[in-house]
């Protein structure tokens, strides 16, 4: 009995809509979940957490603050204006420039690091943009984006600071996820500038 309804099931497909899941919990948990669950934005977060680890204790603590703000002034340009191609280019590229950073386990001076920061929280906050929302709809989830860069950030920076300081291997580890984040990078951006899409 089991077998004929799975093979019905099979030939009835139906529509798939991607971030179905969080869109029915409202707009601020949509704004939470949406960076969180897309590779193309919480990998490169992951890599600013890092990378934040691996600076001094005040430059990783400035990131807590200016990296939220940085991803809510960019989603409000992205929910405001029209979509940019390129920054999903420039979003692909922060892959390998923050994957290779990582790996190379450099202490950036105070003024790059934070340009790197905000020039990324921008970028990749534009790409979250809706455009769609507006009034309170739009307040809220631009508070569940920013929410989500913040939660991510300040949790993964700590632990990142926490098993380099406490653990002899934690450094190797650390950059050994930076050379994964720059792979994943180079992949994507391969991928998207050599496979032609659809005609």
């Amino acid at each position: 009995m089991k077998r004929p309804v799975l093979l019905l099931c099979l030939l009835l497909p139906q529509w798939a809509h991607a971030h179905l899941v969080s869109t029915r919990f409202g707009e601020y948990y949509a704004g939470l979940l949406h960076p969180v669950t897309t590779l193309t934005h919480v990998i490169p977060w992951l890599a600013i957490a890092l990378l934040a680890g691996l600076q001094s204790p005040a430059a990783g603590r400035s990131t807590l603050l200016s990296f939220p703000l940085a991803v809510l002034i960019g989603t409000a340009l992205g929910s405001a204006l029209p979509e940019q191609a390129w920054i999903t280019m420039v979003n692909m590229v922060s892959f390998l420039v923050l994957g290779g950073l990582v790996l190379s386990a450099i202490a950036l001076p105070r003024h790059l690091f934070t340009a790197l920061i905000i020039t990324t929280g921008l970028s990749h906050g534009y790409a979250n943009g809706m455009p769609e929302l507006f009034g309170n709809s739009l307040w809220l989830y631009l508070a569940g984006v920013t929410s989500a860069a913040y939660l991510l950030v300040s949790i993964l920076t700590a632990a990142s600071h926490t098993l380099i300081a406490r653990q002899s291997w934690g450094i190797f580890a650390i950059r050994a996820s930076g050379s994964w984040i720059a792979a994943i990078g180079f992949m994507s951006l391969a991928f998207s500038l050599f496979v032609p899409g659809p005609t």
